[in-house]
């Protein structure tokens, strides 16, 4: 039976581990996992919303042990049905869960590049006990892997600073979260799709759009660079508000006139399917976001 073993380390894991931080910690660990996961597949980070069955599949363990030292708790993976064969004789070693987490680690151990949201959580994990924390994760069983250590040094590396050198041009779809308005720090931040936070500066201009703009979907193109894997900064040349439709009541207590309902919709005669279909649409990656933003999941490729 493969088990994972995670020993959790700081201020708040000693002789034990403080419960909102126990909490906190396995939170944005498996955060860590479900975004490794999503992105080794191609899909793109969902801000929110229920996982996926697959994506809860790659973050299913069941604690079956703690111990004190600073804090020892011992995982074992669950196996759900929707990763089983059907007489469910997989093996407990090749559990998603498992498989997932041998291969994040071993991105790890090689210094490779990882997803920003998967750096971010990680980050936030080790935050989550303590400011000077750190936690070890060991796999044992059929194939057991070496001992990872997420500490700050591990932190910076991977944090690097993105292979960006030089400015360049980027399209960010992404919601406008935060606005600084008052001069000379004026700016606002965007969180791309990609879970790219991004500081931005535009012209004085642009003040009397951006200022309606606050926690809306956008999309902005300008002159930036990444600076680490997960922040960017960009000056923008570009700004506009892409469409957030608002679901109206589907249904009333009172019947509604046929006709009534005709006049309010202005239709006077069989629409066709080819009323549903967007002149202008092009299936590319920026619709791709689009979707992905506004529904929030992708859509078949």
């Amino acid at each position: 039976m493969a088990r994972v073993v995670l020993d959790l380390h700081g201020a708040r894991a000693q002789d034990g581990v403080e419960i909102d931080a126990f909490e906190s910690f396995i939170e944005h660990f498996r955060a860590a996992l479900r975004e490794y996961f999503r992105a080794s597949h191609g899909g793109i980070p969902r801000s929110g919303g229920r996982p996926a069955a697959r994506d809860a599949a790659a973050t299913a363990f069941r604690l079956v042990e703690f111990r004190t030292g600073s804090g020892i708790a011992t995982l074992e993976p669950v196996l759900t049905g929707d990763v089983t064969t059907p007489d469910m004789t997989l093996d407990p070693g090749d559990a998603l869960s498992i498989t997932t987490l041998e291969s994040l680690l071993s991105a790890i151990r090689s210094d490779e590049r990882l997803p920003a949201p998967v750096v971010e959580s990680l980050s936030s994990a080790r935050r989550a006990i303590g400011d000077d924390g750190s936690f070890g994760v060991e796999v044992s069983g059929r194939h057991p892997t070496p001992r990872v250590v997420i500490d700050q040094e591990r932190m910076r590396r991977l944090q690097r600073p993105d292979i960006e050198a030089e400015d360049q041009t980027h399209v960010i779809t992404g919601r406008l979260h935060m606005i600084e308005v008052d001069q000379p720090s004026r700016r606002v931040a965007i969180r791309g799709q990609d879970g790219i936070d991004w500081t931005c500066s535009y012209a004085d201009e642009m003040h009397p759009v951006v200022t309606t703009l606050i926690e809306r979907l956008v999309r902005v193109a300008g002159i930036g660079r990444r600076n680490t894997s997960a922040t960017g900064r960009l000056a923008i040349s570009q700004l506009d508000a892409v469409p957030e439709h608002t679901q109206d009541v589907l249904f009333t207590v009172e019947t509604v006139a046929l006709e009534q309902l005709l006049a309010e919709q202005q239709i006077d005669r069989p629409q066709g399917l080819e009323a549903l279909v967007d002149a202008g649409w092009e299936d590319n990656e920026e619709s791709r976001l689009f979707l992905e933003a506004t529904l929030g999941s992708a859509p078949p490729g």
